[in-house]
């Protein structure tokens, strides 16, 4: 979102933007954002699909960081 932010001129429309990012997504990508918001996502008004897009970067952030257990250790 920073990006659309920082170029606010550059002239695409918010469903042009979201399709386009969209259709630049491997299938596996589409599979899940399908699944995450629970059917079809380009059925969503533009602004909803910008919305939940800014919802699962924000998630997305998390699922890289440990979980507050030292998965190094084995467990007998």
């Amino acid at each position: 979102m920073a990006v659309v932010n920082a170029c606010p001129h550059h002239g695409f429309d918010t469903w042009m933007s979201v399709s386009y990012f969209y259709e630049g997504m491997s299938a596996v990508m589409k599979q899940l954002l399908e699944t995450m918001c629970g059917g079809d996502f380009m059925s969503k008004s533009p602004y909803e699909a910008l919305d939940f897009l800014n919802y699962v970067a924000e998630i997305a952030r998390s699922w890289d960081e440990p979980h507050g257990k030292d998965s190094s250790k084995a467990k007998p």
